[in-house]
């Protein structure tokens, strides 16, 4: 009960946030550094529905730093940014994606999308794993 009151609070101060530092913006500048915020995460696992869950539950960023300039997403201090192999614009959005080799040892690679709205900076992000995909709601600004 406790988490389920917190996690719209949550939200509801990154919303403003975002808001505030936006406010004006007719669109995002992708030659910029532009940094997201997930608002909402979910862990899909096939056969089952998908469950809200916390970011770090699922190994998904709170944050990241995208540089389409540089094709590079940052989303860990501990580890490299990830290579951004496609990039599109498709009607007002950016569309990222790029794939991840995972560990030699584990069955950990994925593919991942970034789509990011440029008019409102909404962002929907998804990674595909084996059997199972992190679907991620957020917001982004420019730095």
């Amino acid at each position: 009960m406790k988490n389920a009151l917190i996690k719209p609070a949550l939200a509801g101060i990154v919303v403003l946030l975002f808001s505030l530092f936006s406010a004006g913006a007719s669109a995002l500048d992708t030659s910029k550094t532009i940094l997201c915020a997930s608002l909402e995460v979910l862990e899909c696992v096939d056969g089952a529905d998908c469950e809200a869950v916390f970011p770090e539950e699922v190994g998904a960023p709170t944050f990241m730093r995208i540089n389409v300039k540089k094709k590079e997403v940052k989303a860990s201090v501990e580890r490299p940014p990830s290579r951004i192999d496609h990039i599109e614009e498709v009607e007002d959005r950016l569309v990222l994606q790029g794939v991840e080799d995972g560990r030699d040892d584990e069955r950990d690679g994925a593919g991942w999308t970034i789509s990011i709205h440029k008019s409102t900076g909404r962002m929907t992000a998804t990674v595909a794993l084996d059997q199972a995909a992190i679907v991620i709601f957020g917001a982004c600004t420019e730095l």
